[in-house]
């Protein structure tokens, strides 16, 4: 499988320096014979410029995961999942961490890191919560807004 990869990220190597040589023709060879572009030309110069950007963020962003650069790698298939933060401070936070099956409350400081308890049943946060405190005060606001609006209305047919 390794092997399988290693040689399509070669084919995929080849045929980008082939790519970028081709994009570094083009102004060379207007260098040499001055002349006006044409259209197509120059849309062909701006596909290919694309799909140079495109492929090195693609192969970057493979770097990256190869490297272990982007979050949620660690143990191949999510074996330690991070459920809840919450910030106590500047630097000071809680975690709610499961590992396999059991979900533990973590203390994390700048020094150090200090399991606070070890939660003998789960909490399953796919229950419905309650609204954010924000929907809350939306649909208070609104009420009031229509409850006002009805007053008014009142107001002005008495």
């Amino acid at each position: 499988m390794l092997n399988k990869v290693l040689e399509f990220f070669k084919q995929q190597a080849v045929f980008y320096c082939l790519l970028f040589l081709l994009l570094i023709s083009q102004p060379l060879r207007a260098a040499v014979e001055p002349g006006i572009s044409t259209t197509s030309e120059l849309a062909i110069q701006v596909f290919l410029g694309l799909m140079l950007v495109l492929s090195l963020m693609f192969a970057l962003a493979w770097l990256a995961k190869r490297m272990r650069l982007v979050p949620g790698t660690v143990g191949g298939q999510n074996a330690i999942r991070t459920l809840a933060v919450v910030s106590l401070g500047s630097r000071e936070k809680l975690l709610l961490v499961q590992v396999g099956e059991e979900q533990l409350l973590l203390g994390v400081t700048n020094q150090q890191i200090t399991c606070l308890h070890e939660l003998k049943t789960p909490i399953d946060l796919n229950v419905a919560k309650s609204k954010p405190a924000f929907a809350q005060f939306m649909q208070q606001w609104s009420v009031k807004n229509q409850l006002t609006a009805t007053q008014t209305e009142e107001k002005k047919v008495d």
